[in-house]
């Protein structure tokens, strides 16, 4: 860092940059450490967790010093416990129990880290509770207006969040395959402040099969193997104990996995639903680490199947696992690089916010992409953490009980619902390539549900030669209420019933609406911004489409908020939105919003350039001192400064470049700034820095 720009009465110091602060806070840890996350807990009544307790001393039986038990973390403060160790010394053998409670400051969710330096052993007693509340706001806001005459689905949306108690949902749905309807509702934080964007990210759980089963087409169509491929000779992995559990394994064919045809039968199996039962398979077959994919399927062809392979259907998630196996042997990639780079694409992959509309989910909080939602799921109880086998640690199963990192074909995607719409428009949902030119219908529902997510992905057309009829939608929320799939169910029948009601669809003289362009700079002493919307196609008829700022780095000192509905009159193509751009006079990075189109009506629908980035760009340039300081014959010290005009500045002088004090505050009116220093000659030595926020 460059010293600060400073002039000395009795010597002159060369003038560099304008001087700024910078903090830095540094800390030494030393000694074992143990750190159990809590995740998000909901703030409410319910505040309090029993059962936690950690061993005293150590293996060797020797007495063991506690030096420090502390809660770190955002909200760390309003956390304790009932008992604090620290200090103590702590003798082998006995439990040492304590009561985690909190006093929330706030509604929403919480977050903290219990952090000690003894090893627990275990870290928390096995009757443990997990933290409970209520206080979560009813209303679900959505990220954006929408024309009225979309409002059916404004209503479904947040009727079933609210009846749910779901805190954050999205859809995006397609008429005649275009684009008409693209919102969030809810929280993209855990204290409700901030309302989501319309792509942000959700696990899709078992809406993943249907991109596995559209990636084993994809592939059999470039002849990499048939339906009738047998996967124990494909893909070569050995049972464990190199022991095959049952003969007919080496008849299972693709196409029995893709029909959930295998032959294992999860609900009267003794081994159960074995992708789920990772820790039991790691401690069987003594892994250090939490089984894999292909650890599972070795331990499975150990194991007897429930029926012959191909003489039943019965839901299969291991079924699908091995698929991701196949795409994997015969691509050379990963499963998760294949989805991106093959299946989908960069034009249906890459979100014009800087990140991916599809990619792998991630168990621990700490590991979700930024654009990713937060999940919400509050257990009675804390099971032990898949994801951090063998450590015995406890974990919601959101935060880690469940081993995403392991579900990758089955269950393992993350997406946004527009994601999964480039995903309908270019494929027969969970089958192969949307063929051009041919008459088909296509009614296909796909749910997924686990811990902390419901999803749904649902594709109604009827495609004729020339032209395409019927619904498309991605639903996507951060909860779940029953693993049976009831709101699943009920977020369906509300959303076709809205569909039902709905008349304003797509068709010729509407055209399709989108910004000018996907990204803009402007500067932020320019006073506003604006940014066409642009109708093509046929424009004959009269449209709406809704419209709305979305904050990113950018915040209230830098612009103004604006949303609405723009109207295009019959033969009108383009409608300027503008943005009122604020200077907040001091030295900023780039700072980002986006325009973001949310619905249209009318005939019309949206196009692909449905977010435009705004770069406020600041080209102040900071205040540096200038050409040749005088000491006038009255003793008054005089010195010049250049700056860009509008800034907020701040003189300062100091006679030990350490203690600083200031003189004059004011905005600069002017880029060459001359300063009179009336009290110079009082001191012995003074220096001078410009400072600016």
């Amino acid at each position: 860092m460059d010293p600060p720009s400073a002039i000395g009465s009795r010597g002159i110091f060369a003038p560099r940059d304008a001087f700024y602060a910078w903090g830095l806070l540094c800390a030494g840890i030393a000694g074992a450490q143990q750190t159990h996350d809590f995740g998000y807990v909901p703030v409410g009544a319910t505040n309090k967790a029993n059962g936690f307790n950690f061993t005293g001393g150590s293996y060797n039986g020797t007495n063991e010093f506690m030096t420090t038990e502390m809660f770190i973390g955002p909200n760390a403060a309003d956390f304790f416990t009932s008992s604090n160790y620290a200090g103590q010394t702590l003798p082998p053998g006995p439990f040492n129990f304590y009561t985690l409670s909190f006093v929330p400051h706030g509604i929403g969710f919480e977050t903290a880290a219990l952090t000690n330096f003894a090893t627990p052993s275990p870290p928390f007693g096995a009757g443990i509770t997990y933290l409970q509340g209520t206080g979560a706001p009813t209303n679900r806001p959505g990220s954006g207006p929408i024309v009225p005459e979309l409002a059916p689905l404004e209503s479904a949306m947040t009727n079933f969040l609210i009846a749910h108690n779901f805190e954050a949902g999205t859809l995006a749905l397609m008429h005649d395959s275009k684009l008409v309807f693209r919102q969030g509702y809810g929280w993209r934080d855990t204290n409700f402040t901030r309302v989501i964007h319309p792509d942000n990210l959700f696990r899709l759980a078992s809406v993943t099969k249907t991109l596995t089963a559209s990636a084993i087409y994809k592939l059999i169509g470039a002849g990499k193997f048939t339906t009738n491929t047998t996967i124990y000779s494909y893909l070569g992995i050995t049972p464990w104990n190199d022991t095959l559990g049952d003969s007919r394994i080496t008849d299972i064919t693709v196409q029995h996995l893709l029909d959930h045809a295998g032959g294992w039968n999860q609900f009267t199996s003794p081994v159960h639903d074995p992708v789920f039962r990772t820790i039991q398979i790691s401690t069987e077959m003594g892994l250090n680490y939490p089984a894999a994919p292909t650890n599972v399927i070795s331990w499975m062809f150990s194991k007897p199947l429930d029926f012959a392979p191909g003489s039943t259907n019965v839901y299969s998630n291991f079924g699908y696992s091995l698929l991701g196996r196949v795409i994997e042997k015969a691509s050379g990639k990963s499963y998760i690089n294949y989805i991106q780079q093959d299946l989908l694409g960069n034009a249906g992959l890459t979100n014009i916010l800087g990140f991916t509309n599809v990619m792998a989910s991630r168990s621990r909080p700490g590991d979700l992409a930024t654009w990713e939602i937060w999940y919400a799921d509050v257990p009675q109880f804390l099971p032990v953490s898949a994801v951090d086998f063998p450590a015995n640690l406890k974990a919601r199963y959101i935060d880690g009980g469940e081993y995403y990192e392991s579900y990758d074909s089955f269950g393992g995607l993350s997406a946004s619902a527009i994601g999964l719409c480039h995903y309908l428009l270019n494929y027969l949902e969970g089958n192969i390539a949307r063929p051009t030119g041919t008459a088909l219908s296509w009614y296909y529902n796909f749910y997924g549900s686990l811990p902390g997510a419901s999803s749904m992905l649902i594709q109604h057309i009827n495609q004729t030669s020339t032209t395409t009829n019927g619904i498309e939608f991605a639903a996507l929320f951060n909860e779940r209420d029953s693993a049976s799939e009831v709101d699943n169910n009920d977020a369906y029948t509300a959303i076709t019933n809205a569909v039902a009601v709905i008349t304003s669809w797509p068709t010729n003289g509407g055209g399709m609406i989108q910004w000018s362009t996907t990204a803009t700079n402007v500067n932020k002493t320019a006073g506003s911004i604006t940014v066409p919307l642009v109708r093509s196609g046929a424009s004959t008829l009269p449209v709406k489409v809704s419209y709305t700022t979305y904050a990113l780095t950018a915040g209230s000192s830098n612009y103004v908020s604006i949303f609405g509905i723009a109207n295009f009159g019959a033969g009108v193509t383009s409608q300027n939105i503008t943005v009122p751009i604020l200077n907040d006079r001091v030295i900023d990075p780039t700072r980002q919003f986006s325009l973001e189109l949310i619905s249209a009506s009318g005939g019309a629908w949206l196009g692909d350039k449905v977010t435009c980035v705004v770069n406020a760009l600041d080209t102040n340039t900071p205040p540096n001192f200038t050409g040749q300081p005088a000491l006038l014959p009255n003793g008054n010290f005089q010195f010049q400064t250049l700056c860009s005009m509008g800034l907020l500045m701040t003189l300062e002088h100091s006679t030990n470049l350490i203690d600083w004090q200031p003189l004059q505050t004011f905005t600069n009116a002017t880029s060459l700034t001359t300063f009179t220093d009336r009290n110079a000659n009082t001191r012995v030595e003074s220096f001078y820095r410009i400072v600016v926020p």
